[in-house]
């Protein structure tokens, strides 16, 4: 990653120098609007110039967007190269990271292309968030917020205590509560309920046989509207988790109280809840029709049901999907900042 270089570059050259280790160091973009084929093609060509060997394990440093394009790489270099992944980011370290999935985007969608190819080893140390901007730290809390609503209700109810705090230290790595172990005791209680609930929930159907998939909650109609609306890929997670919980209310599968603590999290948290982008209904839409071809004929739309665990939505007519847009706009409005979030677009943190 472009940025771990600028701040550990010289320290990796001194730990391979001082192991007497030769390696090639390749360095590429971490940010989301450079995960696309291009970049994964870069690193195919780099592979290929070093000579790389499938008996040789690549070490990939970063966040979120270098694991999945770096993994996509190493599944298609001499088809399975093995990779060890050392997490710089929440979004690496609880999801991108232990993920069998690899991949980037393509034709404004999400993850478009992709295969799945493991790392050998997933790293994770929060206290490397200290040197992310908070925008880029708050972002990643989505993936934290997602697994304690639909996997783990005891993470939940640390993030509705702790959420906002954890986001204002960078996960107890600033601040007057870095000599304090209970909040450090918190922090990384709540780490790592986040990536046990994820593993458990990605684990059980490594290659997506069926698309029962609890993680996948946040992640049914943003991947349509997140990248033409410049949104951080945290941000658009927040605004699907939630109209999921609307959605959820609707369907008898949480209660009215349940639904306002998801919302109050996401919004505690300074994550978006509404953008104006699902004002285009007919391009919400779109996302959904594009969502049921890649799941195989079905919405599969997890929800909470109840909080702390997961159901299913499977049926969302068009006509009945833009009045509850609508309805939840509404809601979101009663919310701080009338439901957007902070620092919520990829300009706003550089």
């Amino acid at each position: 990653d472009d940025k771990v270089e600028a701040l550990y570059g010289k320290e990796l050259d001194a730990y391979f120098a001082h192991h007497g280790i030769d390696y090639t160091k390749s360095i590429v973009s971490g940010n989301e609007v450079d995960k696309d084929i291009r970049n994964v093609e870069g690193i195919l060509v780099t592979l290929k110039k070093i000579g790389q060997g499938r008996h040789e394990p690549l070490l990939v440093v970063g966040g979120g967007v270098v694991a999945d394009i770096a993994g996509f790489a190493a599944a298609l270099y001499s088809r399975n190269t093995p990779y060890v992944m050392l997490c710089t980011s929440i979004v690496a370290g609880i999801d991108a990271g232990p993920s069998p999935r690899v991949c980037c985007n393509g034709f404004d969608y999400e993850n478009l292309y992709g295969a799945y190819h493991p790392s050998l080893l997933t790293i994770t140390d929060r206290l490397s968030g200290k040197t992310l901007h908070l925008g880029r730290l708050r972002r990643g809390v989505a993936e934290i917020i997602k697994i304690a609503v639909t996997k783990d209700l005891s993470c939940f109810k640390l993030m509705e205590q702790w959420g906002l705090k954890c986001i204002q230290t960078k996960s107890g790595a600033e601040g007057e509560n870095i000599d304090d172990p209970a909040f450090q005791d918190v922090c990384d209680l709540i780490v790592g309920k986040a990536m046990e609930g994820y593993v458990r929930s990605e684990y059980g159907n490594l290659w997506e046989t069926h698309q029962c998939r609890p993680h996948a909650y946040g992640h049914t109609w943003s991947p349509g509207y997140e990248l033409p609306s410049g949104m951080l890929h945290g941000h658009a997670v927040g605004t699907c988790m939630g109209f999921g919980a609307y959605l959820a209310l609707k369907a008898d599968f949480i209660t009215e109280t349940e639904m306002h603590r998801t919302l109050k999290v996401i919004s505690d948290c300074e994550l978006c809840l509404w953008h104006p982008i699902m004002e285009d209904g007919a391009a919400v839409w779109r996302s959904q029709v594009a969502m049921i071809e890649k799941r195989g004929g079905n919405l599969c739309a997890p929800l909470p049901r109840p909080l702390g665990s997961s159901g299913y939505l499977n049926d969302l007519a068009e006509d009945e999907l833009l009045s509850d847009l609508q309805a939840y706009k509404e809601l979101c409005l009663t919310y701080p900042r009338g439901g957007r979030g902070v620092e919520e677009h990829c300009v706003d943190v550089g």
